[in-house]
């Protein structure tokens, strides 16, 4: 009694859930086989009975939904149909207008956004470059100054004590000098091109 119940348990599984395939109906019965349920030389024809029973009862829920579909599409006025489709139409009209407005927007809001950002950020580039442009200015006037007060220390220095500069006979003393702060003033200019870069 107890293994016709067990069974009873597994052909109602296969059959609930619709259509059992050869391969799973054959699983189904080598269990109950294994389990001493039934004897193997009926295996293939329960195979075959689980198969066909499955087969009748998935024929038999779809005509039960091919019955309640029609029986609903008969209910159903073809002038409410009708202006239920209008009404579904209208709204998706409504929905894309609103979507193509709303893109609109956005994409003009961004435009507003990058124009606004590149305009900041020319004028932080041309604040910056005045800034750059007055600093560089400032350090070539230092530098000139700084030139300046080299040339002039330089040129009080007596010539004998210039590296470089050997001292020379009276007659030639003046055209010494000359050289002297020639070199001393070529010295003091590549020091200022030299401060200056």
């Amino acid at each position: 009694m107890a293994s016709n119940e067990r069974i009873r348990k597994y052909l109602d599984a296969g059959t609930v859930l619709g259509q059992v395939s050869r391969g799973r109906a054959e699983e189904i019965v080598r269990e109950l086989v294994n389990a001493g349920d039934i004897q193997r030389g009926q295996a293939q024809e329960w195979v075959d009975n689980l198969v066909e029973r499955s087969h009748k009862s998935s024929e038999q829920v779809l005509e039960l939904v091919r019955h309640e579909v029609a029986s609903q599409l008969e209910k159903i006025d073809p002038r409410s149909l009708e202006s239920l489709a209008n009404q579904v139409a209208e709204v998706l009209k409504k929905s894309a207008k609103a979507g193509r407005s709303a893109t609109m927007d956005v994409t003009t809001r961004a435009g507003k956004a990058a124009k606004g950002a590149t305009n900041k950020a020319g004028q932080t580039a041309k604040g910056v470059t005045a800034q750059a442009s007055k600093a560089a200015k400032d350090v070539t006037a230092q530098a000139g100054k700084t030139a300046t007060r080299a040339r002039d220390a330089a040129s009080k220095v007596a010539p004998s004590r210039l590296p470089g500069i050997k001292p020379s006979s009276s007659s030639s003393k003046a055209d010494a000098k000359k050289s002297h702060n020639k070199k001393v003033t070529e010295a003091n200019d590549s020091a200022a091109k030299k401060a200056a870069s």
